[in-house]
């Protein structure tokens, strides 16, 4: 596991003591008004060891960009002393931690329940949505690219290590270069070139951020989804994306991040070193995160971090023979510090996140 142990260097000069990434996860551990909560704390404190790189779960940059239940949020300034304690937590053994920031447009369904408005890049009727999308201003645009800025602004105030500029998963960012979700024809939308605008403007906004408020070693990273499929329509695919990463790779950001692990090779031949590619192994096993180094410069782990919370640390004591990858017994439940709502989302047999294994371990936890 020598591979997975080596320190790596990032564009800023920031270096990461070795090549593991804990992916960022919905915790659901905080308070309904995006406080950070006690098992949040507990769930990031737990896995403090699992990783060199690790990040926050989606925090919502404005008060109408959130999709999940007790999420973390970042989009008032009294977030900030809970984020704060939180990043102690998360550092404590040495390690970088980083909050990934986002706003889910048009999927902002919690953000529907409290204000009753959700904003999007275009007024599309999604048939998966119970609730009408109100089509952005240029103005309100701008607004919601200066909130990324703001909420970058918070997270150096509360002492994290960096942003984790969020553009997966089909939230706003991916709204806007997908043809599915953006009909616009203005500087937004309307060409290839246009729909790439948001996500370079958000970059944009969050390095002038850092650029006046941080250290040079405070890392910008981008996590996009290879493509997007529906089934009559297509709202982009992996050549339009491949341009996007060459457009993101040119800003020297410090890590282009991928969900899946299906277009690796290319992926790593349009980066072209010019920026740490973070790529996903194909499996839960430490000899499955080292294979994935031969296209990512690191590998990044959600599930394995959710059944080992001592991955990285095993690897660098020689004991990979021992990562768990799978939960055993109630007594190894309890230790991994599930917040209860995390563990009824993952455990949820018919749940698109479903964890089937050691689901009877967790039924009898308080």
């Amino acid at each position: 596991m020598n591979k997975l142990n080596q320190s790596i260097t990032l564009n800023n000069g920031a270096v990461i003591p070795n090549r593991i990434v804990m992916a960022p996860m919905t915790s659901k551990g905080s308070l309904w008004d995006g406080t950070v909560g006690k098992e949040d704390m507990e769930f990031f404190s737990r896995r403090s060891e699992t990783a060199g790189l690790l990040i926050t779960g989606a925090t919502a940059v404005s008060k109408l960009g959130e999709n999940f239940s007790y999420q973390m949020s970042i989009y008032e300034d009294r977030f900030i002393p809970g984020l704060a304690k939180l990043a102690e937590q998360m550092k404590r053994h040495g390690n970088k931690a980083l909050v990934q920031i986002y706003h889910s447009g048009a999927n902002s369904k919690v953000a529907y329940e409290k204000h009753g408005m959700v904003v999007a890049p275009s007024a599309v009727d999604f048939p998966h949505l119970p609730y009408e999308v109100t089509e952005l201003t240029n103005e309100g645009i701008w607004e919601i690219i200066k909130d990324f800025g703001r909420a970058t602004k918070r997270v150096i105030d509360a002492g994290f290590d960096g942003v984790e500029i969020h553009g997966a998963y089909k939230h706003i960012i991916q709204q806007f270069f997908s043809t599915y979700s953006n009909k616009r024809n203005d500087y937004w939308g309307g060409t290839l070139e246009k729909r790439m605008n948001f996500a370079l403007e958000v970059i944009n906004e969050v390095k002038e951020t850092v650029k006046k408020h941080a250290k040079k070693d405070f890392i910008i990273g981008y996590r996009l989804t290879e493509d997007e499929m529906h089934k009559d329509s297509v709202g982009y695919d992996i050549h339009d994306t491949l341009q996007l990463i060459d457009k993101i790779s040119d800003t020297k950001i410090d890590y282009i991040h991928v969900t899946s692990n299906r277009f690796g090779k290319q992926i790593k031949e349009v980066i072209n070193n010019r920026t740490a590619f973070i790529f996903v192994p194909q499996d839960v096993t430490p000899y499955a995160a080292e294979e994935g180094l031969q296209y990512g410069d690191m590998v990044s782990l959600a599930r394995a971090a959710l059944i080992e919370p001592d991955f990285a640390k095993k690897i660098k004591e020689g004991k990979e023979a021992e990562v768990a990858t799978k939960i055993t017994s109630t007594e190894m439940a309890r230790s991994l510090h599930w917040p209860i709502k995390m563990a009824e989302w993952l455990l949820d047999p018919n749940g698109r996140n479903a964890v089937p294994e050691g689901i009877e371990y967790f039924k009898n936890l308080d």
